[in-house]
């Protein structure tokens, strides 16, 4: 049987947009089932909460499909400005407040993206190709979708 990646029709463009969305997914998956108390809890000590990492992914995406294209500021979208408080919950944070603003940057990004090819040169965090912003997110939500799976791991034990 062939690899379902392999001959699938896809465009370049099409296959990178279906990865972003299959790790959204994934990412937004990982809070299911969870209370706001469950998922703010921090299991493993110095890391952060499964809630934490799943808004440092929307921080992620704000800043490299929003701030890296527009060259609005991050407070713009509501990300923080330093990447070290991207990972922290705020006290009115809660899961569904969390997805509803993955949400909103998950349309933001589609928004910005629209009416651009890969090839495309931005420069709202220096001169950059949209190719080069697609890989950038790919690589982070792969990783941060890793390590929500170890968090929940860790959270079922």
């Amino acid at each position: 049987m062939p690899h379902p990646h392999v001959d699938s029709g896809f465009t370049t463009r099409e296959d990178l947009d279906t990865r972003i969305e299959q790790y959204r997914h994934l990412i937004l998956g990982s809070l299911d089932d969870l209370s706001d108390d469950q998922a703010r809890a921090v299991i493993a000590p110095g890391k952060p909460s499964l809630l934490g990492v799943v808004r440092h992914t929307a921080y992620v995406e704000g800043v490299w499909f929003g701030e890296a294209i527009t060259g609005h500021p991050r407070s713009e979208l509501g990300l923080p400005v330093a990447t070290a408080n991207s990972w922290k919950t705020r006290k009115t944070d809660t899961v569904a407040s969390v997805i509803e603003h993955c949400r909103r940057i998950h349309r933001h990004s589609h928004e910005n993206l629209a009416d651009l090819d890969l090839g495309d040169v931005v420069s709202g965090r220096g001169e950059r190709t949209v190719l080069s912003l697609y890989t950038h997110v790919l690589s982070e939500l792969a990783w941060n979708t890793g390590q929500l799976d170890i968090l929940r791991a860790l959270h079922a034990r």
